[in-house]
């Protein structure tokens, strides 16, 4: 995956990010991530206790992303 691609989809919503070890990340939008040329640092909230915590995610390890879409 390229900085590129992976923020023209983050563009028009929430994604999910599926990686090559088989682990998926929800990305909300841009508020939630920073994307350098080779990470993606993506902020979420722990259900456990509320913090908010982050995933560092290589761009060379992910295989796709899915848009989410909600239903109305």
């Amino acid at each position: 995956m390229d900085r590129e691609t992976l923020l023209s989809e983050i563009d028009d919503g929430p994604v999910r990010v599926h990686m090559n070890d088989g682990q998926s990340v929800v990305i909300e939008g841009h508020r939630d991530c920073a994307v350098d040329s080779m990470t993606a640092y993506v902020l979420y909230r722990d259900d456990a206790d509320g913090r908010i915590k982050a995933h560092w995610l290589s761009l060379l390890a992910m295989t796709r992303i899915e848009r989410i879409t909600t239903a109305a």
